[in-house]
């Protein structure tokens, strides 16, 4: 199959599932095994991928960013706030990395746990149904923190990010679009310290062959066409929560879990 066919593949899929609640993470492993990507399989394509899925969620808070940096050189109370909850926000995911790093990538080597993951992911989904709700609350530090552990679980392949962490907004009543902001948000300090401390381990390795394959053609096709998807998908997600259908993808994870260790079990 083409590379170039792979690579835009990919980072579609990518660009949809990083935002939406439906685990990037699990669908890269499961669409690599199906469509057997061998020559996208690297950690460098994943960087890449990532990379462009990360400029689409700045680009999208933009005025945001712009507003919460005005604010903390102000010293605007509401700015140190925001900030100081998505700094919070960061410790739980930065533990569990660094301490079960290698168990956390031999579980994304495993199809039938990532399908596990997506019915977690599903029935957590399905919870805010019936227990989450948008009751106009801000994002504390100690909200932040329990955001965060939310986190930390979606490390696990299959395990939604976003999912994970906008249940977890539902369920302490925080304001839609704040969550949402905040979740999207969150995740950028994390993807670029853990996709630093990637690419310098790999030099300081040798281990360069994680980006072998990938010629400037390849690299620039994922990293704008993850972008531009990952944009809409953020934009859409938005919608989804203000019309409170956040909860329907549930049905999806479940069935894609359910039906993907049926095909790994029985076939």
């Amino acid at each position: 199959m083409n590379t170039y066919f792979q690579m835009i593949l990919l980072a579609i899929v990518q660009g949809l599932t990083e935002f939406l609640p439906v685990s990037s993470s699990g669908h890269l492993v499961l669409a690599k095994h199906f469509l057997d990507f061998t020559a996208m399989s690297g950690l460098g394509v994943e960087l890449l991928l990532h990379g462009g899925t990360l400029v689409a969620v700045l680009l999208f808070y933009r005025k945001l960013l712009k507003e919460v940096t005005v604010g903390l050189v102000r010293g605007e109370k509401s700015a140190w706030t925001f900030a100081v909850a998505i700094l919070l926000s960061m410790i739980p995911a930065v533990i569990l990395g660094l301490c079960f790093e290698d168990a956390l990538e031999a579980a994304a080597e495993s199809p039938v746990f990532v399908c596990c993951s997506l019915i977690f992911t599903g029935l957590l989904l399905l919870a805010t149904r019936r227990w989450g709700s948008d009751r106009g609350r801000e994002v504390t530090p100690m909200r932040g923190v329990a955001m965060g552990v939310a986190q930390a679980i979606a490390m696990l392949p299959g395990v939604s990010r976003s999912g994970s962490t906008i249940a977890m907004s539902r369920f302490l009543g925080v304001q839609s679009e704040r969550a949402a902001a905040f979740s999207f948000l969150m995740v950028v300090p994390v993807i670029i310290g853990g996709n630093l401390l990637h690419i310098v381990r790999m030099l300081g390795e040798g281990q360069a062959s994680a980006f072998e394959g990938l010629t400037a053609g390849l690299a620039i096709t994922g990293f704008v066409v993850a972008g531009i998807v990952g944009y809409a998908s953020v934009a859409w997600m938005v919608r989804l929560l203000n019309r409170q259908h956040f909860w329907r993808f549930g049905f999806y994870c479940l069935a894609l879990g359910v039906g993907g260790l049926v095909w790994f079990c029985c076939v």
